[in-house]
């Protein structure tokens, strides 16, 4: 461990505090109650929640269009699809009344659903409000992330086309066209209370993806998802007010009785938004928030204060850290960086050589020590401890810089980089500036400054070789997949516990493949394991084309997670889960109550 190094982290996490806006602020009322040991206390008379959200609004509160965890959140408060997961990650039923029932050799399921069901509203739940859903989903027009997930449903290859993660057709352009293969994918509703799903192949995972936030009913007056007037609900919550940019209060749904989960007991949930992850761990330290998530900069800090160590709970989560490098597979040149140090103009990011270099020059163990305090597994594939497919052995690029010297020469004369700053050699420091992303605010500085850092001292980078720079998260989203940055921070909490769910990032044409990685063979590996039956089989066939991503260097994988949080002894009946979105229990938001304090 250099002292540069150290130093620049130490840097990067002073400008992270320095720069922060304002804490968030919170309402006046009481706050909630107590948790942890000794007696359990009884009931505040105020049952509200408060709690952080993020930095600045979720990108979208639209289902159809969601991909990031703090639009997820709230989703998954206010909606509810067919089924759900329960804390231990079993598939139980939601608004259907069982599991479904499996027939036509595993590519039909049929689903009833629970009897009055309602709105928020007052309105009934139809069947044909789930069709409505994944219509929405699978429109092309709308280019939804997500809509790559229900490939596998009858009639979303003709919809959805190569250009959107579906096969190797085209992508329909014709509204014509589109609006009859919308009516011909294959969710049907025979009546109001029946749903049938029609695969093209048997797909042992698709019940999973039936408990998405994608897969929640959507009656024909849902057009607009912009303010709290257009959102209706059909899960526990619904959003009584969305103050943007500051608040958005939830509360119960009158009409969610609770026969399709708990009802709440909380009469309030205030996210919060605003300030960094930071400035939320100080309104919580100061009594204004319930319940936070710890930072890295500050894990080792709240382990030694007194105020807050006994609030600790540490949750590890199914999610990974990674960072994405430019292949420049994609059709699209658009979405190739430029830079003006290789003979053809284009990232270096696309060399295989390089990507491994710029891998074996990081040290893991080191960025989550330094970075996140020390809690966290090192990563070295796409697919999570816990879920079948996890390949705990498998690391081809282990940390070495030696290794990695001769790997990134071996790029350099590839990519024909000659010695722009005529000091006789041809260094990384020769290949031009490359643009590094991330997004602003969420804690993510220290972690690019140790990356960049890791690479100048490593493998000869200059000062200026790095063009970093952070957007709000909402225009990150879109800038990452566009091909803005030759290297840009990504990451990813497991929407099921399934290894296609995180092997679908490397997909060609994926909607969630930032890095724009295409290998035929990963493709046809990962495609033929949804065909297999048996379960150790799949597995195996999961872990065969994980093998071909990480051999390739597709992205830089680092960490899988365990999350810190702290909480106030009054929050009582959390349910924690490792699918918590931005809160501890956020999945269960309806479970939580507030004890007297």
């Amino acid at each position: 461990m250099t002292k540069r190094l150290v130093a620049l982290i130490g840097a990067a996490v002073i400008v992270l505090a320095a720069c922060q806006p304002g804490t968030p602020s919170t309402a006046p009322g009481s706050p909630g109650a107590s948790t942890g040991g000794g007696e359990t206390p009884g009931a505040a008379a105020d049952q509200v929640l408060k709690l952080y959200l993020s930095s600045e609004d979720p990108a979208t509160l639209d289902p159809a269009a969601a991909q990031d965890s703090v639009s997820i959140a709230v989703i998954d408060a206010i909606h509810r699809p067919l089924l759900y997961y329960d804390k231990d990650l079993n598939l139980v039923p939601a608004l259907a009344e069982a599991l479904p029932e499996s027939s036509n050799g595993g590519k039909t399921l049929t689903f009833k659903l629970r009897s009055g069901l309602k709105y928020a509203d007052g309105t009934a739940i139809v069947a044909g409000d789930f069709v409505r859903s994944f219509q929405r989903l699978l429109d092309p027009r709308a280019a939804n992330p997500y809509a790559y997930i229900a490939c596998d449903l009858a009639g979303a290859e003709a919809l959805l086309g190569a250009g959107l993660g579906c096969g190797t057709g085209a992508t329909p352009t014709d509204a014509t066209k589109i609006e009859a293969l919308l009516k011909k994918t294959g969710v049907e509703a025979p009546d109001d209370t029946t749903v049938v799903v029609n695969l093209s192949r048997p797909a042992t995972y698709f019940s999973s993806i039936m408990a998405m936030w994608i897969a929640v009913p959507e009656p024909a007056s849902w057009t607009k998802f912009a303010e709290a007037t257009d959102l209706g609900a059909s899960g526990p919550f619904m959003v009584e007010s969305w103050d943007h940019n500051a608040e958005i209060k939830l509360v119960p749904n009158p009409s969610w009785d609770g026969s399709a989960g708990t009802k709440p007991t909380l009469s309030e949930v205030d996210y919060l938004i605003g300030g960094d992850p930071e400035a939320a761990l100080a309104s919580f330290e100061q009594g204004e928030l319930d319940t936070v998530v710890v930072p890295g900069t500050s894990i080792r800090r709240v382990e030694q204060d007194p105020a807050d160590k006994d609030l600790i709970k540490d949750l590890p989560q199914q999610a990974i850290t990674y960072y994405d490098y430019a292949n420049c597979q994609d059709k699209d040149p658009k979405k190739c960086p430029p830079e003006t140090g290789t003979s053809d103009g284009k990232s270096a990011t696309a060399n295989k050589d390089f990507r491994i270099a710029l891998t074996q020059a990081v040290n893991k163990q080191q960025f989550i020590d330094l970075t996140f305090g020390g809690i966290g597994q090192v990563a070295n594939g796409m697919v999570m401890p816990g879920i079948p497919g996890y390949d705990a052995d498998y690391n081809p690029y282990p940390y070495d810089v030696d290794a990695a010297k001769t790997h990134m020469t071996a790029a350099l004369q590839a990519l024909g980089t000659t010695d722009t700053n005529g000091d006789g050699a041809v260094t990384a420091g020769d290949l031009g500036v490359l643009k590094f992303g991330y997004n602003c605010n969420a804690g993510h500085l220290p972690r690019v400054a140790f990356l960049a850092e890791a690479w100048r001292t490593g493998l000869g980078f200059a000062e200026t070789s790095f063009d970093i720079s952070c957007s709000d998260f909402p225009t990150f989203l879109q800038e990452r997949p566009a091909g803005k940055y030759n290297i840009s921070r990504d990451g990813w909490g497991a929407d099921f516990p399934h290894a296609k769910n995180q092997l679908d990032l490397l997909v060609c044409g994926s909607g969630n493949n930032n890095s724009q990685y295409c290998n035929p063979k990963f493709d046809a590996a990962f495609n033929e394991a949804a065909t297999i039956a048996d379960p150790a089989q799949q597995t195996q066939k999961y872990i065969d084309a994980q093998r071909i991503a990480v051999d390739d260097a597709a992205v830089l994988f680092l960490r899988y997670g365990t999350t810190r949080y702290l909480v106030q002894p009054y929050v009582l009946g959390l349910t924690p889960s490792s699918s918590d979105h931005q809160n501890i229990g956020d999945v269960f938001l309806e479970t939580i109550s507030i004890g007297a304090h």
